[in-house]
């Protein structure tokens, strides 16, 4: 139980039923996709492929095929079912988002298997939630800690350690500074974080599934220059398709800063050479200034 976190709505709390391997198998079946089965359960696409290995009279995983016959559910629609119940939405919520009855999203979800929930004391939830704290803290700082039990831990309890971020299809951490309350972003991390700005999703999402603060969410992708043009409403989920559409069809690319190791930012400019990241750095002040000048 240690990936899953207390849903807490209106005073009342739920605990969702742990990802088992027949659990994934049973969504490969219906789905014959690895991307969609991580989808909708919220794991990595390596953890369903795992699942899949050793599987006896496994079906062939020829992608997903939308079923002939009206209302059938699309596959951007099935992407947005699981990360809206995997971050703890409610059905109704869900319907209204796709607007679909709530007895088709509740149906949708049985069917599939998603993970159901049981709604739970206050106690039990308060017990569940110590519980997580306990097995992070116990656990050695070089511990990956699942989404959950980063969740409840402190910023100072969470220094020095490495949570996964919720809802990726690949696996992406973040590590927090041994001495200040900080975050290490990995190259995974800032493109994940791009993906869902390019589509669209909402900044206060994008908070939570990585356990910081929105502020720090809209400064990171400042500073690597990932702000999509458009001011269309902010959605709160993200089909990483219409990323990588929106980056192709308007040639955004990814470069290296010229005067700033290891700094990367994105652009649709070929003469771009040098990152908002390192103008705003004083050390770097009169490096720019250089490269300008020759420039």
């Amino acid at each position: 139980m240690l990936d899953c976190a207390v849903i807490t709505r209106n005073d009342r709390f739920w605990l969702p039923q742990s990802v088992s391997i027949q659990m994934i198998r049973k969504v490969m079946r219906l789905t014959r996709d690895f991307t969609l089965t991580s989808e909708l359960l919220g794991v990595t696409i390596e953890e369903a492929e795992a699942a899949y290995e050793g599987w006896d009279k496994a079906p062939v995983m020829h992608g997903y095929r939308v079923p002939d016959r009206q209302k059938a559910w699309q596959a951007e629609e099935l992407i947005i079912l699981g990360q809206m119940w995997t971050r703890g939405e409610q059905a109704g919520d869900i319907a209204k988002t796709l607007k679909r009855s709530r007895s088709s999203v509740s149906g949708k979800r049985r069917a599939l298997g998603l993970p159901a929930r049981t709604q739970v004391s206050r106690e039990t939830a308060e017990k569940h939630k110590t519980e997580l704290r306990n097995s992070a803290l116990k656990s050695s700082k070089k511990t990956l800690l699942t989404w959950a039990q980063a969740s409840v831990l402190t910023r100072k309890e969470l220094r020095g350690r490495t949570y996964r971020v919720r809802c990726c299809r690949n696996l992406v951490t973040i590590t927090c500074m041994a001495r200040s309350d900080k975050t290490r972003w990995n190259e995974a991390a800032n493109i994940e974080c791009a993906h869902r700005y390019f589509a669209l999703q909402s900044h206060h999402i994008i908070a939570k599934d990585f356990l910081l603060t929105s502020d720090a969410i809209r400064s990171h992708a400042s500073l690597e220059e990932c702000i999509p043009e458009s001011r269309r409403k902010k959605l709160d989920y993200f089909i990483c398709e219409n990323a990588i559409s929106y980056i192709k069809d308007r040639g955004i690319f990814r470069r290296d800063c010229n005067v700033m190791e290891g700094a990367r930012f994105w652009t649709n400019s070929k003469l771009r050479r040098i990152s908002r990241r390192a103008r705003n750095s004083r050390r770097l002040r009169s490096l720019v200034a250089a490269y300008d000048l020759a420039a």
